[in-house]
């Protein structure tokens, strides 16, 4: 019996012992990675306010209109990848409140140095003057609205008139939709964010929709953009959607497993001229 009390003791102390270890390498791993993170979240932060500042100076602006389409402030989302990717993507309107084009601005690695990146997508057929980025290497961006059309959906799903209803029918027809994006000879396939990322304003039966985002496994940086909008047309006013690339690499849309939209690599982004709705690159504006 004293020697099964004895074994006892030393058992308890030995796992005092140990848990002590325990709880103190434990609170000196905490202590080595709070500053990391800390450091992280600061970096982060310096980078979004930085995107937001030079966000309010972005001028699009219609060809022959007197005033340039409205960036929305708070963005729709910040992404941060792996500590030194970051990015926030935002929307324009236009003077009716309508979607004019939505855009990120962001920064990563380029030869070990944090460079600026943007990418835009006009989104309303409507020509805008030329905008001109400095950066690697520089370029003009005058997209032709002749390719922005919207798709219908196989069986036409007529709009219904309660407001929260119709959100209920974007996001039903939003997770029909699946998308595969090729990356170093890789496909990998993206997921669908359950949210959309923008809700059009003040929404009526006739002027309502939505903006849905794929995203890649290792972040919520939208890689493709589904729209979906009412639109009226020989069946009423029924739902359409329209693609929009958020990329440089090759993406493929599928509706229900069959494939409806498909891209190769973006390889004019290194051109002097743009003329494609979406244009990319390490590029950036005077003063920024």
């Amino acid at each position: 019996m004293l020697r099964f009390l004895l074994n006892k003791s030393i058992l308890v102390g030995l796992l005092a012992c140990g848990l002590s270890y325990l709880l103190s390498n434990r609170t000196f791993a905490d202590d080595e990675a709070q500053p990391k993170v800390d450091a992280e979240v600061e970096r982060a932060k310096a980078w979004f306010d930085k995107f937001d500042k030079n966000v309010a100076t972005l001028k699009i602006k219609p060809k022959e209109a007197d005033t340039s389409y409205t960036v929305l402030m708070p963005p729709l989302m910040r992404f941060s990848i792996e500590g030194n990717v970051f990015g926030s993507v935002y929307v324009w309107e236009d003077a009716d409140q309508r979607l004019a084009a939505i855009g990120t601005l962001g920064s990563l690695p380029f030869n070990s140095i944090q460079t600026q990146f943007t990418e835009f997508h006009l989104l309303k057929p409507e020509p805008i003057e030329p905008m001109a980025f400095v950066g690697i290497p520089g370029k003009t961006w005058s997209p032709d609205v002749e390719a922005l059309a919207f798709k219908s959906f196989p069986t036409p799903t007529p709009v219904a008139s309660n407001e929260a209803w119709r959100l209920v029918q974007m996001r039903s027809l939003a997770r029909q939709f699946s998308a595969e994006m090729d990356h170093r000879d890789q496909k990998n396939n993206l997921r669908m964010l359950p949210q959309p990322i923008y809700r059009y304003k003040n929404s009526t039966q006739e002027r309502d929709g939505a903006l849905f985002a794929l995203v890649w496994t290792d972040g919520t940086d939208p890689e493709v953009i589904v729209r979906i909008e009412a639109t009226k047309g020989e069946h009423g006013i029924v739902w359409q959607y329209q693609p929009v690339r958020f990329t440089y690499r090759a993406l493929r849309l599928m509706h229900e497993d069959k494939l409806v939209w498909e891209v190769g690599e973006f390889h004019e982004r290194d051109r002097p001229i743009q003329t494609s709705p979406y244009v990319t690159g390490l590029m950036w504006q005077e003063g920024w």
